[in-house]
């Protein structure tokens, strides 16, 4: 049974303040909230953090409901338990044609050739190019997103949507931390994209739901989360 949880971060606590700092510290604390043996066929452990003026909020999405009362002991409050529902229910939901407002925050990259070998995974940088990014994934990953002024759509696609419903980069960042206990150092260029998505292929898109999207999903990279649009 696939789960969403949201957790709060105390940045006042000393660990609280440690696993935002840290990436590779939030990714253990979460990996050691589900148990070891959990079958990830059905999905995978997904995290994001959103900033808030007093708190953080952690968002964790897995294959089974974890253990995050470790992560609210010592880096949250004691008075505000982790919070989770059951994800199967708006997962089963998805019908072809239905709109969602979205966040997700991704790692965009690309794979350099260099003469015939494996190519060299190099980050995006430009707001351009990242936009971009997500927008050749969108198909596969069984959504379209509004189109952008420069894209060649028919007469009739673009006025089914709105300029207010176009995706945009609303924040930037490298995360740049050590892995493990040795000295060597992770640089990860994260997007975080805003917009609203129509649902092309409900099954391709549950997949995107449960499984992430992109690189760095280990690292808080690749969570979708969804929001009905106003009126609905």
């Amino acid at each position: 049974m696939s789960t969403l949880t949201k957790i709060l971060i105390n940045p006042q606590r000393r660990q609280g303040r440690k696993l935002l700092a840290n990436p590779q510290a939030m990714h253990a604390a979460v990996a050691a909230s589900f148990p070891p043996d959990m079958d990830q066929e059905s999905g995978r452990i997904l995290w994001r953090l959103d900033e808030g003026a007093h708190h953080h909020s952690l968002y964790v999405v897995g294959p089974e409901k974890p253990t995050d009362h470790v992560i609210v002991e010592q880096a949250g409050w004691d008075t505000r338990p982790g919070q989770s529902v059951e994800y199967d229910r708006l997962l089963n939901s998805l019908t072809k044609g239905q709109r969602w407002i979205f966040e997700l925050v991704a790692n965009p990259t690309y794979s350099q050739a260099n003469e015939g070998k494996r190519g060299k995974v190099k980050a995006h940088v430009s707001v351009e190019h990242q936009l971009e990014w997500l927008y050749r994934r969108a198909e596969n990953a069984g959504f379209e997103l509004a189109p952008r002024e420069s894209d060649d759509v028919s007469d009739d696609e673009r006025p089914r949507w709105s300029a207010e419903e176009e995706t945009a980069i609303i924040e930037r960042k490298t995360l740049d931390f050590r892995k493990g206990n040795g000295n060597r150092r992770v640089r990860i260029a994260t997007a975080r994209y805003r917009g609203t998505l129509e649902v092309k292929d409900p099954e391709a898109f549950r997949h995107t739901l449960t499984h992430g999207i992109g690189r760095a999903r280990g690292y808080g990279c690749g969570l979708m989360t969804l929001a009905r649009p106003m009126g609905s």
